[in-house]
């Protein structure tokens, strides 16, 4: 089972995987579909407290119409870059 701290991680492993010079966003596809399908859930829960958790640290932001779209911020992006 994957804790917060893990969950943490693979979001923003995926932000380093996605970055192409231009603003880094993880598409709310990817997270519901090919992310969260993936999770038991407890780890649902888990992810939306790594969620939060990320935003309240100015890691990410949440964009758009739907709450599962992250965009990084430049505070995140100084983190794992």
């Amino acid at each position: 089972m994957k804790d917060k701290k893990a969950i943490k991680k693979d979001i923003l492993d995926k932000f380093r995987t996605t970055k192409d010079g231009s603003e880094s966003v993880i598409s709310s596809q990817w997270l519901e579909v090919q992310y969260l399908d993936t999770l038991t859930p407890m780890e649902k829960k888990l992810f939306e407290q790594a969620v939060r958790d990320l935003i309240n640290q100015g890691l990410v932001e949440s964009i758009g119409d739907t709450p599962h779209q992250l965009k990084l911020t430049e505070k995140g992006e100084n983190l794992i870059f």
